[in-house]
C-alpha cells in the first residue's frame, strides 16, 4: 500500500512538472488583447494613426503560425514604441517579444547568435498591443521582430522590418529666442535626420559674447530669468560655437522633449541666462 502511495505521488509530481513546463491548455485557450494606440501628438512624417513611422513589416510563420503587422513609431515626445496589430500566433509558456539584430529570422538558430533585445512578455497571442523600444536601440541593427518561446528556445514567428525614416530632416520642435540678461534673436529647431539622430540647429542667431557660454536644454516651458534654469533642471548640449550665425548641436539619444521644452544660452562662469527659446512641437 505504501509502495503504491509513493508511486502515485511520484506520478503526480511528474504530471505537475510536465504541466508547468508545457502548459498544454494554452494550445486551446487564446489570449486576446486590444490595446489602443498611445495618445500623443504627431511628430514628423505621420502614419495613418497620426504618428511618425520608423519601420514596419509583416509576420511570417516559423515554428508556428504568424500573421499581422509590426510597426515601430516615434511619438511626439521622442519615445519609441513597437505596435503589433492584427497579430495572431500560437499561445504558449514564457513567450516574449524580441528585436533581433538580423534582417529576418526564419529559424531558431538565427536569433541568439545575431543578438536581440527583449521588449517584454507577449501580452497576448492575438490582437493589438504596444511595447516600449529602448531609446538606445539601433534600428539600423535590430531589423526584425520575433515572437520567442524562451522556455524551449523556439521562434514562433518573425516580422522583418523595413525602414521608413524620411530622407529629409524632419522638424520635431521649433522656437524663437528672446532676450533675458542679454539680447537674444533667431530660431532654434530640433530635427530628426535620416539616420535617426537628432540635431539642435540655430538659424539667424545672435546674442552677446562672453566667457564660458554654453547651450542648455531646460526642463521648463520658458526661462525668463536665471533662477528658472537651475531650479527646473537642464541638459548641457555643448559650448556655444559662436554668438552670431547658424550652427548645429548633436542631441543625446533618448532625450524627452516633453520634459526639456526650451533652449537657453547660459554663461557658466557667472550663472547668467543670456537668452532663451521656448520650444513647441512642430
Amino acid at each position: 500500500m505504501k509502495r503504491r502511495w509513493i508511486i502515485t505521488s511520484v506520478v503526480l509530481v511528474l504530471v505537475a512538472a510536465a504541466w508547468f513546463l508545457f502548459r498544454p491548455e494554452k494550445l486551446f485557450v487564446n489570449a486576446r488583447v486590444n490595446e489602443a494606440f498611445p495618445a500623443s501628438g504627431p511628430g514628423g512624417g505621420t502614419s495613418a494613426e497620426g504618428q511618425s513611422v520608423l519601420s514596419q513589416g509583416r509576420f511570417h510563420d516559423v515554428a508556428h503560425k504568424g500573421v499581422g503587422n509590426a510597426t515601430i513609431h516615434r511619438l511626439a515626445d521622442g519615445k519609441r514604441i513597437l505596435r503589433l496589430t492584427d497579430v495572431e500566433t500560437s499561445n504558449g509558456p514564457d513567450v516574449h517579444v524580441y528585436l533581433v539584430a538580423a534582417g529576418d529570422a526564419t529559424d531558431n538558430e538565427t536569433v541568439a547568435p545575431a543578438g536581440f533585445i527583449e521588449l517584454g512578455p507577449l501580452k497576448g497571442n492575438q490582437g493589438d498591443q504596444n511595447y516600449d523600444v529602448p531609446q538606445d536601440a539601433d534600428l539600423g541593427r535590430y531589423r526584425a521582430v520575433t515572437i520567442w518561446c524562451r522556455r524551449f528556445g523556439v521562434n514562433f514567428a518573425t516580422a522583418p522590418l523595413s525602414p521608413l525614416i524620411p530622407s529629409e530632416p524632419v522638424a520635431l520642435a521649433l522656437g524663437s529666442f528672446h532676450g533675458v540678461a542679454h539680447k537674444g534673436a533667431g530660431r532654434a529647431s530640433i530635427y530628426e535626420l535620416a539616420d535617426g539622430k537628432w540635431v539642435l540647429r540655430f538659424t539667424n542667431f545672435e546674442t552677446s559674447n562672453g566667457p564660458d557660454v554654453r547651450v542648455y536644454l531646460v526642463a521648463a516651458d520658458d526661462a525668463t530669468d536665471s533662477d528658472t534654469v537651475t531650479r527646473a533642471g537642464f541638459v548641457e548640449i555643448g559650448t556655444l560655437k559662436g554668438n552670431v550665425g547658424d550652427q548645429n548641436y548633436d542631441l543625446p539619444q533618448g532625450l524627452d522633449l516633453k520634459k526639456y521644452r526650451s533652449v537657453t544660452i547660459w554663461c557658466y562662469r557667472f550663472a547668467v541666462n543670456f537668452a532663451t527659446a521656448p520650444l513647441k512641437s512642430a
